[in-house]
């Protein structure tokens, strides 16, 4: 029994059965239009991928960070996966450990966002995504390899100090 004045917090859960029966439901009539081509590899890592979103958005509005950490896992994992089945990035090994680490900073990113009073999870999310965008800058030929070096061994101190500033203001 609630007590006058005081608003009842409501769960909002989605079924992992809802999530996984909508998006194949949508992918099987998009084959059946002709839109897309199915193949069940596309559809795995689509629904895994789906399902990632699904359990984010069910942390916000829960408030369960064990469910963000693995929501951002089965999210931009999947859709790494699911985006080389897709074939919209190219299967190059050059590609994979960038994306891995724009995929770990954006997770760390979206963890930050969960609980902003905690500035250290910044300094993963900016090195991890740092290092993936740098990466493919070199690789698209924008910088060059030997610059990059140069910058990253003259500045590396820089990280050390975004660190300590972040521990200072998580200890106040």
């Amino acid at each position: 029994m609630s007590q006058p004045g005081i608003a009842e917090r409501r769960d909002f859960r989605v079924p992992f059965l809802a999530i996984l029966l909508i998006t194949l439901g949508v992918a099987l009539f998009l084959d059946r239009l002709d839109v897309i081509a199915l193949r069940w590899g596309r559809v795995i890592w689509t629904c895994i991928a789906v399902y990632g979103v699904g359990l984010i958005v069910m942390a916000f509005m829960n408030r369960r960070k064990g469910t963000l950490t693995w929501g951002n896992i089965l999210f931009f994992f999947g859709g790494l996966v699911a985006l080389y089945q897709w074939r919209v990035i190219p299967r190059d090994e050059f590609y994979a450990l960038p994306l891995l680490c724009v995929a770990l900073g954006l997770s760390f990113l979206t963890s930050y966002f969960y609980n902003p009073g905690n500035p250290v999870l910044l300094i993963p999310a900016f090195i991890f995504i740092g290092f993936g965008v740098a990466f493919y800058l070199w690789w698209w030929d924008y910088i060059d390899w030997f610059d990059f070096r140069y910058y990253a061994r003259r500045y590396w101190p820089v990280l050390l100090i975004a660190l300590g500033a972040a521990i200072a203001l998580r200890k106040r």
